[in-house]
Order: structure tokens, then C-alpha cells, then sequence
């Protein structure tokens, strides 16, 4: 593929201690997007794996993958900043390496992308038509649904789905801002999706349905203390200029006026 024609969509992965199903989820990333009509490239994120994660995708002979290794794990946002940074798609969108949602979301996030132009597009399981919570353990479920209000509460407003792990970006929007975030963990969803709305980007939420419940790597207690504290800076750092863009400005600029009105 020439740097002319660039893909459709960018699929990124970030993979940490995959050796178990590494190779399954990149057969099924091919098998689903090849029958599709999109161009498209997946880019794998190994984060600092030490299960023979790395030595998987070095063998795979997947169609349209590129590899990213990171010499030690950075955490998940760590390692989708890696990842955005090597895609070259029109549409950047990722998902957890078990490719835990239906797939049939990722051409439908991908139009409303490119076709519609939405800056951001995210997953949210709590809209009608979503099929998740039945799938959960219920102790997940319920610290899900406190942490999303407290998050709601403090920093994001009408989003009621942070931390849903799938969300697709155009292009220009995905270059100016993970570039900005200094989250690696998981509190990254936040700090992305508080920076989205500060700057009013056009922000698309989808139904998803669940159809794979692997285990989480999130500690419920100590993980979700410390998302909450790390989200307690940022508004914080917004009013220090941590989050300066005028990328992003430009890109969300709304000048509709033709002229200043005349002084008084």
C-alpha cells in the first residue's frame, strides 16, 4: 500500500502477556476485516510482554500487521500512544487485544468517521441496544457502573461509558491528541475523553454488544483509587495550559462570524 493510498481504518492493538490467544485475535481481525469493503492495516502493540507474547507476533504471518515492540510495559495508554503514533489510517480505532466486542462495530464506528466526519466515535454499554451487563460478574458490573458515575460526576458530564475499550479517532484528531495525554494507565479513557470535550470536539457514542468476558487486569479497589486521583488533577492541569493545542483549536474551531462587531 502506497503512502498515497492510505487505509480506511487502522485497527491498534495494545497487547500485553497475549501468548494465549495473540494468535487467534489477529485470525479473526483478518478474517472479519478482509471481508469487508474497507481498506485497512491492524497495528499490534506489544507492551513489554514476557509469556512469549513478542515471539507470537514476530511468527505471525497476519495480512496488513504491523509490529510494535516496547522494551518494558508502559501500561495500556502507553502503549495506544505507541500504536496511533505507527498508524496511518484515515480512521485510528482501538480495541483490547481479546477483541472483546462484536466486530461488526468497527466498519459501522469507521463510516461515521470518515464518511460523517465525527472526531471521536466511542463505544458506550449503556445505550440502548448494547448487549454487555448480563456477561459480567456482577462485582465488575457494579464497580463499573460506580465508577462511571463518580467520573461522571467529576469530570465528563453527559458521558456515561468512560471506560468502554473501543473508540475510533479521524486522522488529524488522533495526531494532536494522544500526543497530549500523560496517562499510561487506565484512567487514560478519561483524561482522553476530558480533553475531547474541553476542546468540543464532535463526539459519537454507539452501542456495543459483548460477545468475549475475559479476565480484567484492573484491581477494582486500588486501580480504581488511584483513576480516581489522577482524574482529580485534570481539570487541574486544563486551567494550567497542560493540554494546549492549537491543533485541536483549529480543528474544532466554530469562527461562524464574518466580522468583529464595531466598537462601541
Amino acid at each position: 500500500m502506497t503512502a498515497e493510498a492510505l487505509p480506511d481504518l487502522s485497527l491498534v492493538l495494545p497487547v500485553f502477556n497475549a501468548a494465549g490467544f495473540v494468535e487467534r485475535s489477529l485470525a479473526e481481525a483478518v478474517e472479519f476485516l478482509g471481508r469487508g469493503a474497507l481498506s485497512w492495516e491492524i497495528v499490534a502493540v506489544d507492551d513489554g510482554s514476557t509469556d512469549g507474547t513478542a515471539e507470537r507476533l514476530a511468527a505471525s504471518r497476519a495480512k496488513n500487521l504491523t509490529i510494535v515492540s516496547l522494551p518494558e510495559n508502559l501500561g495500556k495508554f502507553g502503549a495506544l500512544k505507541e500504536g496511533m503514533r505507527a498508524s496511518r489510517g484515515t480512521c485510528r480505532l482501538f480495541t483490547d487485544a481479546d477483541l472483546p466486542f462484536d466486530l461488526d462495530a468497527v466498519p459501522y464506528m469507521a463510516r461515521l468517521v470518515n464518511d460523517r466526519g465525527f472526531h471521536v466515535v466511542t463505544g458506550d454499554r449503556t445505550l440502548t441496544g448494547s448487549d454487555y451487563r448480563p456477561h459480567v460478574p456482577r462485582h465488575r458490573d457494579t464497580a463499573s457502573v460506580a465508577f462511571s458515575f463518580l467520573v461522571r460526576m467529576l469530570v465528563t458530564g453527559g458521558l456515561f461509558d468512560t471506560q468502554c475499550g473501543l473508540k475510533a479517532f479521524r486522522s488529524d484528531v488522533a495526531d494532536a491528541l494522544f500526543p497530549l495525554l500523560g496517562e499510561n494507565g487506565f484512567a487514560g479513557d478519561v483524561e482522553l475523553l476530558y480533553v475531547a470535550l474541553k476542546y468540543n470536539l464532535e463526539i459519537k457514542r454507539v452501542p456495543v454488544r459483548l460477545r468475549r468476558c475475559g479476565p480484567s487486569t484492573v484491581h477494582l479497589g486500588l486501580d480504581s483509587l488511584r483513576m480516581l486521583g489522577r482524574i482529580a488533577s485534570l481539570r487541574r492541569e486544563w486551567d494550567s495550559g497542560r493540554y494546549r493545542s492549537p491543533v485541536l483549536e483549529r480543528i474544532a474551531g466554530q469562527a461562524y462570524w464574518t466580522a468583529e462587531a464595531p466598537a462601541p
